[in-house]
């Protein structure tokens, strides 16, 4: 998830605040993301707060820049935005923005309208910081301590692994529900790779007792010679799915089904469970997590 922020600020200038027109917040942004943000509260401008911004002026003239979001308020017309820029980005020359529209979600008329707009793609997977003689780590990146399990016990009880795809909102529901339980979400791709592939990470804590999976509506599947295509999970989903089965057994693996997505269906005795927008999902995980040995209250 990113902020774009276009007419209001571009890198010729110095402000670190812009205000923005309340009607034109949430425009050029998909029905989901509009839905969950349109009343800003402290819950949702703190994960508003926590994507990275690209700010351009219209047409991208003079280029953009990436910024992080520290402080949003809101008048009876307008939001004020305060933020940082993040100049291991540099200028982001116009020709570059463009030619990355699709991958950025941006309209090709987009351009030509001020507005704020929350788009449902990894900016920074997509820009990438220019190359400094020591590079840092990726500013979204942490390692998180690999706790030794209990005694007596060969697993700890106080984490759980989160595998998802692109829907950056079911990460964030998932990652949120998991804090509530009083628990450490470990999710694999945030992790500080240190040169680590996925499969390396999850065995790097391995002794994690266990993992959610979402399966959500990322990919375009189908039989050959046919022309039904179905949603399917990210490939990379579904492999680590099944590694998480071998690694942790079947008991202790879930995945969190989010619309209507093909699920493996040669694989007996795996847990499914459907992502409701009633939220009867996370009793259904809380129930899977007591029967791993976790102490979930009760909602």
């Amino acid at each position: 998830m990113y902020n774009l922020i276009i007419g209001y600020t571009g890198p010729s200038e110095n402000e670190n605040e812009v205000i923005v027109s309340a009607s034109r917040f949430l425009e050029y942004t998909d029905s989901e993301t509009q839905m969950r943000y349109r009343n800003l509260n402290a819950d949702n401008v703190g994960e508003i707060k926590s994507f990275p911004a690209l700010f351009m002026q219209e047409h991208c003239l003079d280029g953009a820049f990436v910024a992080n979001i520290t402080n949003v308020t809101r008048s009876y017309r307008d939001y004020r935005i305060t933020f940082e820029k993040d100049d291991s980005f540099g200028v982001i020359p116009k020709e570059r923005i463009e030619n990355l529209a699709i991958e950025l979600g941006i309209d090709e008329f987009e351009f030509y309208r001020t507005h704020w707009a929350v788009k449902n793609a990894s900016l920074a997977n997509i820009l990438r910081p220019i190359e400094t003689p020591v590079a840092p780590a990726a500013p979204q990146e942490y390692e998180v301590e690999n706790q030794p399990p209990e005694e007596g016990s060969n697993f700890n009880k106080n984490q759980v692994f989160i595998v998802h795809g692109h829907d950056e909102h079911a990460k964030n529901d998932v990652k949120s529900y998991v804090e509530s339980k009083g628990l450490e979400p470990i999710i694999l791709h945030l992790q500080a790779s240190g040169g680590r592939t996925i499969i390396e990470k999850i065995d790097h804590y391995s002794n994690v007792g266990f993992g959610i999976v979402l399966y959500t509506e990322c990919d375009l599947g189908a039989k050959r010679d046919t022309l039904g295509f179905k949603w399917r999970a990210r490939q990379n989903v579904v492999f680590e799915h099944g590694y998480l089965i071998a690694k942790l057994s079947r008991e202790r693996v879930a995945a969190l089904v989010k619309g209507s997505v093909e699920t493996p269906n040669d694989i007996s005795g795996v847990v499914y469970v459907s992502m409701d927008a009633a939220g009867t999902w996370k009793e259904e995980l809380d129930a899977e997590l007591r029967n791993a040995g976790y102490e979930i209250p009760n909602s």
